[in-house]
């Protein structure tokens, strides 16, 4: 302690980087492992693989009911098998109306999540510590589900997020043993899990199911995680990253305190030597150099420690609310062993460089060689381990600055093109109010200073899509003659049939609007079965009618394919009109395709920037007062229409039929956004929800705006029970779907940035001592008439060859490093030149400041004490 107190500089920087080093390793490897590393308890993931389909547009998915019962009637090892069917569905809880992610699971994927789903639902813990605040008891809530009562049998584990974590479930429901229904079975929208027999090999199960499925084919089994395979390709980039950043940060911590202890090795040459002179043996130099290089490595180690424990709680406190939940620190002991020994093992050993350098040569060699400096081989290992330092701040720096540009590159969304600084206000509507409510929040919305124009979407902009499953009916299908009864339906005719209807539903208010019949049970097996429903069939008079369910009639009434019209002023629904001549489309299974569904103003499409390509928009269709109407983006139209989609159909898995009338392109929201998804988007008139979000464009997006824009829809009467969100589209952007790069950033920032500071530290190390080395030679030339600015600058170029050195060996590397960085920020085509300005730029100032205080210090000494003998 006492040779290290006689030395403080050296001692303070010694400890400074063992501490960053370790403190940085430890907090961003833990950060970086905690990506990936599973938060579910090893019973719910041991033995469980997920089993996906292949889709050749987006890679490993959800399979359909078809493929999964397959799978279950089959023998392929499976100790069980479970499935669940994710969707999006209106929720009424406590008075309050949203639009909830909604998880229908088999018995036995309920069993594996310990989910109580009996008759009722079981509500996530999210949604119950939220909106329950976790004091009241979940069966107190009163949850309406598409304004049906649902009873509350629970609260699903803390742990349980959804049945990938990246898609967050708010409600579990049991499924029915028979599924979805029968038109649903061939939608790719099941999630399956299953469980090994005998927890027996992956490899060996999956060759078990293709032989099984012979030359169906098509399902792959993967290892489960917990995370999607999306999540997980993105989450295992970043942490590579981020575990590559903290290594190289690892690596220049080493180096330094390799570098500051050959410095010390070298001064204390002389030294050494006198003692070996003198008497002392290498086994006693040894020892005290040992404890040396203990006290220093350990008290460095404990310092990083307690820093990367500060670092773990402070860095949640620089991100959002979202992200810090999110951001799980899991630390592996196994490499914080590995780092500390390595640490120590470099303090030691170049510690004990004195001791084996005098070893080998004679000590009164040393002594007459009168401070003749470090050897040439020295010498040039620690210029070779200055240039390896700053290459790596190089590439740190570089990686840093190219995600930030990439960050800020998605949040220049095509939004931002057309509407200016977007704010986004999330409001709910009571049920009276409805759209009126809707259109005077938009007006008041208008009146804000600096306001342009506004629309609505169902879904905020960069969100997580809203996947649903349609069938696809063709426009111009060949039709066929099919003879059927006719009869006049009026509220009387239920004594026709029994009821509930077998599929679909019975006549409504909309379909007062529309044509629409329903059909028994002996007319479905004429047309398409229970998929009758949502088809369309054209009457005697050639009109087209859509049927919207098949019933099953009553012993009393013949057994004859009948259609039940709803024809306004009916009064004798026994009128029987027989074998009347209808057209048909042909009874063939229909295509499915899963669409990211919206609902979204008229004006949508000119306020986001979308272009209409084929048709006609909502402004030109019938809206709310005809047939369903809906308008798809051309990623759509290609994939499932063959680019005919206009006049074409889509009927869901309840049987609404849905009419394309139109197709629009729109670009990308950001450049974070690879492809956009297939996309169907329904008339606010038509399909309104109880939420909606405002879009409103404006001048300045400040918080002033913010304040503004939140104080007038305050004051606009209708609003519901659920608290008025407003915040701008880059918050939003921001919190959700850069949310995963963002965060990526602000750890490799912080990371670059401690690897700057010891790349500056070693450096100023390196150059100090090679200055100090240098103090007879300059103390000459300054006695022979060198200006002491002339000293300054040679001392600077020397640095400067380092640094030049530096940058080209970290060229070639960063071309490398930003094709990798391009699969993480998509702005990796065209890197601004700030990007490769910002690493040079920082290792000058790093090099200047490095290079100029040793030289100022080694100057300002008069060179008459420099040169007195008696000063070495």
């Amino acid at each position: 302690m006492r040779g290290y107190l006689r030395t403080p500089g050296l001692a303070l920087a010694l400890l400074f980087t063992i501490a960053l080093g370790i403190g940085s390793t430890v907090a961003v490897q833990g950060f970086a492992r905690g990506l990936t590393a599973h938060t579910y308890a090893d019973p719910v993931i041991d033995g469980v693989v997920s089993v996906f389909g292949q889709d050749p547009q987006s890679g490993p998915g959800p399979i359909s009911w078809d493929d999964y019962a397959s799978i279950r009637r089959g023998d392929a090892g499976f100790a069980w098998l479970g499935a669940a069917r994710m969707t999006q569905r209106t929720v009424r809880l406590n008075s309050q109306t949203q639009i909830l992610s909604v998880a229908a699971v088999t018995p036995a994927l309920a069993r594996h999540f310990q989910l109580s789903v009996n008759h009722g639902l079981v509500i996530s813990h999210r949604l119950w510590r939220r909106e329950l605040h976790s004091e009241r008891p979940a069966a107190d809530a009163r949850i309406l589900v598409d304004g049906v009562p649902v009873r509350v049998d629970g609260v699903a584990a803390e742990w349980l997020e959804g049945v990938y974590r990246d898609q967050p479930v708010d409600l579990w429901m049991a499924m029915p043993e028979d599924g979805p229904p029968e038109a649903a079975h061939s939608s790719r929208n099941l999630w399956v899990l299953a469980g090994l027999a005998g927890n027996g090999p992956t490899s060996q199960a999956q060759t078990t199911l293709a032989t099984q499925r012979g030359s169906r084919g098509g399902l792959e089994l993967r290892a489960y995680t917990g995370q999607s395979p999306a999540a997980a390709e993105g989450d295992a980039r970043i942490g590579l990253l981020l575990n590559s950043a903290a290594t190289a940060v690892f690596f220049i911590a080493c180096v330094n305190v390799a570098s500051f202890l050959l410095g010390r090795a070298t001064s204390r040459s002389q030294e050494t030597s006198l003692r070996v002179a003198l008497g002392a043996s290498r086994g006693q130099l040894g020892q005290q150099l040992l404890s040396d290089s203990i006290v220093i490595s350990a008290t460095g180690g404990a310092l990083g420690l307690l820093l990367a424990v500060w670092t773990q709680r402070m860095l949640p406190a620089l991100l959002f609310e979202q992200d810090a939940e999110a951001l799980v620190f899991a630390p592996d002991l196994l490499r914080i062993g590995a780092a500390s020994a390595t640490y120590v093992g470099v303090t030691i050993a170049c510690g004990l460089l004195p001791v084996v350098a005098t070893s080998h040569d004679r000590p009164w060699t040393v002594l007459r060689s009168e401070g003749s400096g470090p050897s040439r081989g020295m010498r040039g290992l620690r210029a070779g381990l200055a240039v390896a330092e700053m290459a790596i701040c190089f590439l740190l720096v570089i990686a840093t600055a190219f995600l930030f540009d990439g960050l800020q590159a998605a949040l220049k969304t095509s939004v931002g093109r057309s509407l200016g600084q977007a704010v986004l206000a999330t409001m709910e509507a009571r049920p009276e109010a409805g759209l009126t409510y809707f259109r005077n929040a938009e007006a008041a919305a208008l009146s804000t200073t600096g306001a342009t124009q506004a629309a609505w979407a169902g879904r905020l902009p960069g969100s997580l899509p809203t996947w649903r499953s349609f069938r696809i009916e063709p426009r111009q299908l060949p039709l066929r003659d099919v003879t059927m009864d006719m009869v006049d339906f009026d509220p009387k005719s239920t004594r026709l049939f029994q009821s509930p209807p077998v599929a679909g539903r019975l006549f409504g208010y909309e379909d007062q609007t529309c044509p629409a019949a329903v059909v028994n049970e002996e007319a479905a097996a004429l047309l398409s079965g229970q998929s009758t429903v949502g088809r369309v069939v054209e009457d005697p008079a050639r009109r087209p009618v859509v049927v919207i369910g098949v019933v099953r009639r009553r012993r009393t009434q013949p057994a004859r394919p009948t259609v039940y019209f709803l024809e306004n002023g009916a009064s004798n629904s026994d009128t029987r009109v027989p074998a009347q001549r209808f057209r048909a489309p042909e009874a063939s299974p229909l295509a499915t395709a899963e669409l990211d569904a919206n609902v979204v103003s008229r004006n949508y499409f000119d306020t986001m920037g979308f272009s209409l390509t084929n048709g006609r928009s909502f402004a030109d269709g019938p809206g709310a007062r005809g047939c369903r109407t809906g308008i798809v983006n051309q990623e759509a139209a290609d994939r499932y229409f063959g680019g005919m989609a206009v006049g074409a159909a889509l009927i869901d898995d309840s049987g609404r039929r849905t009419t394309i009338t139109g197709v629009v392109r729109g670009p990308a929201l950001g450049t974070y956004q690879r492809r956009v998804e297939p996309a169907i988007y329904f008339p606010m008139e038509q399909d309104c929800l109880p939420v909606m979000t405002l879009i409103l464009g404006t001048r300045s997006a400040s918080k002033t705006t913010v304040e503004e824009v939140r104080g007038k829809l305050d004051v606009v009467p209708g609003r519901g029970q659920a608290p008025l969100t407003v915040k701008t589209l880059d918050t939003h952007l921001a919190q959700t779907a850069l949310a995963p790069q963002r965060v990526a950033t602000t750890i490799l920032g912080a990371t670059a940035a401690i690897g700057l500071l010891l790349g500056a530290l070693g450096l100023y190390g390196a150059l100090s001592d090679a200055a100090r080395q240098r103090r007879r030679e300059l103390a000459i030339r300054i006695a022979l008439g060198a200006r002491r600015r002339h000293i300054v600058l040679l001392v600077l170029r020397d640095g400067a060859r380092l640094a030049g050195a530096a940058t080209l060996t970290a060229m070639g590397g960063s071309v490398l490093l930003l094709r990798f960085l391009g699969r993480i920020s998509p702005s990796a085509g065209a890197p601004a030149l700030w990007v490769w300005l910002s690493a040079p730029l920082l290792l000058c100032v790093a090099v200047g400041v490095a290079s100029v205080l040793p030289a100022r210090r080694s100057v300002s000494v008069d060179p008459l004490t420099v040169l007195r003998p008696d000063n070495e």
